[in-house]
């Protein structure tokens, strides 16, 4: 079928599985490089080439790019089957990428593009195959989905976005019971503050009542668009002409069972492990560990780019920062790094100035566009 998304695109509905197809759309030049487009948590849109415009016309004429809609968002279709595992956790996702690159006979991602959950997921994806059948990372407004990220974004209001956001923060949590002084102190009294709010939220969303769902699901949304991008009043968002093709529910569902997958110990993936095992495998490049940290080092600016807003507040430069330094960390002292690793750290860790988290803000199409190119290609001289 012949899409009207870009010139030379096709469209196609994958079957992973028995009640279970993907909508998947293929572009660019088909014998380029490979490079799997990974959506974010608001997930696809009707009007695919806005989603897609920072894939320009040099990218399109050096790539082959796929790009799908996950299990359960969009277009894609999932249907009850006795027998068939339909659910829409992170090892599932992780699948799906495997199953598509083998429908596509690619038999390597040399470039692997996400942004915000589609980072999570790209970063998930690496710790599972990097070096065999993911060769490059190129990930924005990265966010490790774990214990004190969640905090960060929902369930602190001293730290994290909740101090900037004070007043739509209290009515974010008020949604799920924490009105007063005392609530507040109860809350931050538990083990994970953001996790429970997560909780909270994804028993309205799964009660009986439809109404409270919907009341639940504009709130979360609310919530999570304030600080998203640069420039817009957050209390009264102009109007968009891109028109998401997954419903509020839906939305809020599928990102919270995302979440709650990341932090269960049943995910072969979790919160807990992922970050350890996605540094031990781009070390490792999947075949033979690299013992030289000068080798390291120099390996490093070849096969990742974390780009970040530097007003980002869903998920700010700490995040992609303290995956580099994992990423570098060593027996030695950090305030001895050596120059090439000041260097590496400032190449592989980029923060745009003036861009918040959308990959729409100032700077960030072409920072993102250098660094496909690069990692794919080599740097430019």
């Amino acid at each position: 079928m012949i899409s009207k998304i870009a010139p030379y695109s096709q469209t196609s509905m994958v079957e992973v599985k028995t009640g279970l197809s993907l909508y998947t759309v293929e572009l660019g030049n088909p014998v380029g490089a490979p490079m799997l487009i990974l959506h974010g948590g608001w997930g696809p849109a009707d009007n695919e080439e806005h989603r897609l415009d920072i894939l320009n016309e040099e990218i399109r004429s050096k790539f082959r790019i796929i790009y799908f809609h996950q299990r359960g968002w969009g277009r894609s279709k999932i249907e009850e089957v006795s027998g068939t595992d339909t659910s829409t956790g992170i090892d599932a996702n992780i699948a799906d990428c495997e199953v598509l690159r083998q429908h596509f006979g690619i038999d390597k991602w040399e470039v692997v593009y996400g942004g915000s959950n589609g980072a999570t997921l790209g970063l998930a994806y690496a710790a599972k195959y990097f070096g065999s059948t993911v060769s490059g990372l190129v990930l924005r407004g990265l966010w490790l989905i774990r214990e004190q990220d969640l905090d960060h974004d929902y369930g602190d209001g001293k730290n994290g976005k909740g101090k900037y956001y004070p007043g739509q923060w209290r009515r974010f949590i008020g949604h799920v019971g924490y009105k007063t002084r005392a609530d507040l102190e109860r809350l931050e009294k538990t083990e994970n503050p953001g996790l429970e709010i997560v909780k909270k939220y994804w028993e309205l969303m799964t009660g009986e009542s439809l109404d409270e769902s919907q009341k639940a699901a504009v709130s979360w949304l609310k919530w999570d668009n304030l600080g998203a991008t640069v420039g817009v009043d957050n209390d009264n968002p102009s109007a968009t002409s891109i028109e998401l093709l997954t419903s509020d529910e839906d939305i809020v569902k599928l990102g919270l069972t995302f979440y709650m997958s990341l932090n269960s110990h049943a995910s072969a993936i979790n919160s807990k492990n992922f970050l350890d095992t996605v540094v031990a495998k781009i070390h490792g490049d999947g075949e033979h560990f690299i013992e030289s940290r000068e080798e390291c080092v120099r390996s490093l600016r070849k096969k990742i780019r974390l780009i970040t807003g530097e007003f980002d507040m869903l998920c700010p430069p700490a995040f992609a920062y303290e995956v580099i330094e994992k990423l570098l960390e060593s027996e030695a002292d950090k305030d001895e790094r050596t120059e090439s690793e000041s260097c590496t750290l400032k190449k592989t860790c980029q923060i745009v100035k003036g861009a918040s988290h959308s990959q729409y803000d100032p700077g960030m199409p072409s920072a993102i566009q250098k660094a496909m190119l690069e990692i794919a290609f080599g740097e430019h001289k």
